[in-house]
């Protein structure tokens, strides 16, 4: 860890920042200061201060509080893409190299094709047909 700190400053600053991003998200409901959804009209569009660290929206929510919140939603939606993605992958694998063959073929081909397609295409279909919202 200390040579990677030392020969590759980016990758380490990279590995900071995700690392800090991890533990926000993680720990959203210790380190928020007011709820998520917490409404204070009083406190309507109020700048940065020392109450409100990122200050307010229109509606008077902590803008520090639902960016945290959010971290934890996008450290959660993550984690499980990637478990999932993960499982199906090792027994799509696992059957295929079991029964060999043409089924071993016809999952080669598949994986082949869809490994010729751009990530940034397949993420436009994705985000056009679940929508922009999580």
């Amino acid at each position: 860890m200390v040579r990677l700190f030392r020969d590759k400053p980016l990758g380490a600053f990279g590995f900071v920042v995700c690392a800090i991003f991890l533990f926000c998200g993680i720990f959203a409901d210790i380190l928020a200061p007011y709820g998520f959804n917490q409404i204070s009209p009083v406190n309507r569009l109020k700048p940065p201060s020392e109450k409100f660290w990122l200050g307010t929206d229109n509606l008077g929510r902590d803008m520090l509080s639902r960016c945290l919140y959010g971290a934890q939603l996008s450290v959660i939606i993550g984690l499980s893409a990637a478990a999932l993605a993960t499982v199906v992958s090792v027994f799509i694998g696992i059957v295929s190299g079991y029964l060999g063959g043409k089924f071993d073929m016809i999952m080669q081909r598949f994986v082949d094709a869809w490994m010729s397609f751009p990530d940034l295409i397949i993420l436009i279909v994705v985000v056009s047909v679940v929508g922009p919202g999580i």
